[in-house]
């Protein structure tokens, strides 16, 4: 088979060399397997802005031996007929299944503000309009403390789910809700850091993604390289 060359950016050459070399792979057969799979990819109607989201979505299911293929409408179905029944232990199961969650995507994701930015563009079981997330410093004993406002058109016994994912999640990165309240499908949850580590400084700012973040109830130089 013919070689061709292709220029890509130093940086990039020097990623895929090392890559490769952690795997025991050449680069040549190391490049041509990212192509040959991107291609793919994009012979199916894919975008390169799909690979990566695909591929979290992918491994956090697997991480949390989640079930794959669920259309939403049935979850919530269930969801508000489990409701009715014994809101008490469903809203405590959304919020061990949002502190699962949290300790797996915490291993990727270090930080609060590591989640919002790493899991963008991944597609969300909550149908959430906008998220915003404040952190800030306590006003009593200085400690961090992170305010939290989910916007979603949802009802409010799936709303209540939703809050209990999130504080699930907020535990697992050691954060205890101190306020939390909905009205009208809006989740907004006030919690102060617990952890024995310092939080890592950060100015206050809003952030506006597209991607779902769950909830949970008061409970507790170019290059030519060879392919």
């Amino acid at each position: 088979m013919t070689k061709q060359e292709i220029a890509v950016e130093s940086s990039t050459a020097q990623s895929l060399a090392a890559e490769a070399s952690s795997r025991g792979k050449t680069l040549y057969a190391f490049t041509n397997q990212i192509l040959d799979v991107a291609l793919r990819v994009f012979g199916q109607g894919g975008d390169a802005s799909e690979i990566l989201p695909a591929w979290k979505s992918y491994r956090v299911t697997k991480d949390i031996e989640g079930v794959p293929f669920l259309p939403r409408s049935l979850v919530w179905k269930m969801v508000e007929r489990l409701y009715q029944r014994d809101p008490e232990w469903l809203l405590q199961e959304w919020f061990e299944a949002g502190r699962r969650i949290g300790e797996v995507l915490r291993t990727v994701h270090p930080t609060l503000e590591d989640l919002q930015v790493g899991m963008t563009g991944n597609p969300s079981i909550m149908t959430e309009q906008r998220i915003e997330i404040i952190r800030q410093r306590s006003a009593g004993d200085g400690r961090q403390q992170v305010r939290v406002r989910v916007v979603t058109d949802l009802t409010p016994e799936l709303a209540s789910c939703g809050e209990s994912l999130l504080h699930g999640l907020l535990c697992s990165y050691s954060f205890r809700a101190t306020e939390s309240h909905i009205e009208d499908g809006v989740v907004e949850i006030v919690a102060v850091y617990e952890g024995k580590a310092p939080v890592p400084a950060a100015k206050p700012e809003t952030v506006d993604v597209g991607t779902s973040t769950p909830n949970g109830g008061l409970n507790p130089g170019a290059r030519t390289a060879p392919l």
